[in-house]
C-alpha cells in the first residue's frame, strides 16, 4: 500500500509492511527471507547498492557455522546448496603457546561427520539474495535511515533517503541489523555496554603445503589468540589477534617476514604456510545492550552483541537470535499442519518474550569469549601449570571433552517445530 503525505514542506511517498529489516547481510538477509516465507510482509533496506550479478564482490572470507548453526540452515531449506562450497571441520585443536596441555576434538569420536563448516561469503551472500527474491521481500538498495518515531496508531514510522529522495514506510516491528556500529540503534536511543579490547585482528588466507584435511587451530599466546580454519579450496582463514602497536609492526612486513613471524607463532604441523590473499584489520570490542528492544523495534546480531572473535562465536550467536524470534513468533498450527504466526510480529508481549529467551545465551557467550580473551593472555607460574593439567585432564576424559565440543558446535535443542513446513525455500 501506498501514500503520499506531507512531512514539513516536504511531500513523500508513504509505504506499509508488516516488518522492515534494516541490515541485508547474513543476519538480516536470512531474517528478512524466513519472515517472509511464515507468510509477512516483509521490506529489507541496505545502505549498500544492488548486488551486480555479472561482476560478484570479491570475497574470500569464510563464515565458520558451528553444528548447531548447519542444523538451523539444513532445517529452513538452504543447507544443501551451501554444503556443495562448505570445508568440513572435522578436528579441532586447542592449544597454548609455551604451555602444557592441549584438547583436541574429533567429530568421529562424537559420531559426527563434522564440528562444525566454513561456508564461504561469496556462496551464502548470493543465496540469500535469491532466497529474498523468491520469498517476495521487497528489497531496497542505496538506502539509509534518516529516523524512526513511534507512531500513534501502533507502528514505527520509518522516515528513509533513497535513490529517488526522500520516503517513509510505516511498520508493525522494525528490526535492526545493520551492525556495530548500527545506525538504528542509535536512531531508537537503545543503550549498549562497550569495552574496547587493546586489540585488534590481522584476517587473511593462507595455502599450508600440507592437506589440513578438516582441523582447525586455536592457539593461546601472549598475545591473543590465534586461529586457522579450514577452507574448501585447501586455503585456511587465519584470525590473528594481537595489540595495535604489534598489528601496526605486522603490517608493515613484508609478506615472507609476516609469514615466518605466523610460523613461529602457530608452528609447523601444517607444513610451510604461503599467503594467499590480502590482509584485513579489524578492532576488537564486546558491545552489549541489556535491553535488546524499544517500542515495536529489536535489535539482532552485531547491532545487539559484539563478542571477542576468540573461539568464532558471533555469526552464530547472531544466527540463533534468528531462530528464537521465528519460534516467539509462532503460536500453532493451521489446519495443514503448517505453523501459524502471530498477527502483531511487534507487540510488547513478543519482544519481552523474545529478549528473555536470548538473555541467558547471550549472556554466557558474552562471558567466555571475554574471559578467554583476557583471561589466557597472562596465564603463567602455578596458575599456568594449573590450565595446562587441566586441558590434559579434559583431552583424556571423554565426557569432559565431548561437554567442551558440544559446546564449541552451539548444540542445543533446535525447535524444529517452530521452522520446519514453512513454504518451501527456493533459492
Amino acid at each position: 500500500m501506498e501514500a503520499t503525505v506531507n512531512r514539513g514542506t516536504q511531500t513523500q511517498t508513504q509505504t506499509e509492511t508488516d516488518i522492515a529489516v534494516v541490515g541485508g547481510g547474513p543476519v538480516g538477509g536470512l531474517m528478512a527471507c524466513t519472515l517472509a516465507r511464515a507468510g509477512y510482509t516483509v521490506r529489507l533496506f541496505e545502505r549498500g547498492p544492488a548486488p551486480d550479478p555479472e561482476h560478484p564482490r570479491e570475497d574470500t572470507r569464510g563464515y565458520a557455522l558451528a553444528a548447531g548453526s548447519v542444523t538451523l540452515l539444513d532445517d529452513l531449506g538452504y543447507w544443501a546448496e551451501l554444503a556443495t562450497t562448505a570445508a568440513p571441520i572435522r578436528r579441532i585443536v586447542v592449544s597454548r603457546r609455551g604451555g602444557l596441555g592441549r584438547v583436541r576434538m574429533d567429530a568421529a569420536q562424537m559420531g559426527r561427520e563434522a564440528l562444525g563448516q566454513v561456508v564461504p561469503a561469496a556462496a551464502l551472500d548470493p543465496l540469500l539474495a535469491r532466497a529474498r527474491d523468491a520469498a517476495g521481500v521487497s528489497s531496497h538498495h542505496a538506502t539509509t535511515l534518516a529516523g524512526a518515531e513511534a507512531a500513534e496508531d501502533g507502528a514505527r514510522r520509518l522516515h528513509l533517503e533513497g535513490p529517488d529522495g526522500a520516503w517513509s514506510c510505516r511498520a508493525r516491528l522494525l528490526i535492526a541489523a545493520d551492525g556495530v556500529g548500527s545506525p538504528t540503534r542509535e536512531a531508537l536511543g537503545i543503550p549498549v555496554q562497550r569495552h574496547r579490547y587493546d586489540a585488534d585482528a590481522l584476517v587473511f588466507d593462507v595455502h599450508p603445503s600440507r592437506a589440513h584435511d578438516g582441523e582447525a587451530f586455536e592457539r593461546f599466546t601472549d598475545e591473543g589468540p590465534l586461529a586457522l580454519l579450514p577452507q574448501a579450496d585447501g586455503r585456511m582463514n587465519v584470525v590473528w589477534v594481537a595489540p595495535p602497536e604489534v598489528c601496526d609492526a605486522r603490517l608493515e612486513l613484508d609478506e615472507p617476514a609476516r609469514m615466518a613471524a605466523l610460523q613461529e607463532r602457530i608452528g609447523w604441523a601444517l607444513g610451510r604456510l604461503h599467503p594467499a590473499g590480502d590482509v584485513l584489520r579489524f578492532p576488537l570490542q564486546r558491545m552489549h545492550a541489556p535491553q535488546p528492544f524499544a517500542e515495536r523495534a529489536l535489535l539482532l546480531g552485531n547491532a545487539a552483541h559484539s563478542v571477542h572473535p576468540v573461539a568464532g562465536q558471533g555469526l552464530n550467536l547472531a544466527l540463533r537470535d534468528v531462530a528464537d524470534l521465528l519460534g516467539v513468533l509462532r503460536e500453532g498450527a493451521q489446519p495443514d499442519g503448517r505453523p501459524a504466526f502471530v498477527a502483531d510480529p511487534g507487540g510488547r508481549h513478543v519482544l519481552e518474550a523474545w529478549a528473555r529467551r536470548r538473555e541467558g545465551d547471550i549472556r554466557r557467550i558474552v562471558g567466555v569469549t571475554d574471559f578467554l580473551a583476557r583471561g589466557m593472555r597472562h596465564v603463567d607460574g602455578l596458575l599456568g601449570h594449573a590450565l595446562g593439567l587441566g586441558m590434559m585432564t579434559v583431552d583424556r576424559v571423554p565426557p569432559l571433552r565431548d561437554a567442551f565440543a558440544r559446546g564449541a558446535m552451539g548444540l542445543r535443542p533446535v525447535p524444529r517445530h517452530t521452522l520446519s513446513r514453512l513454504p518451501e525455500a527456493r533459492a
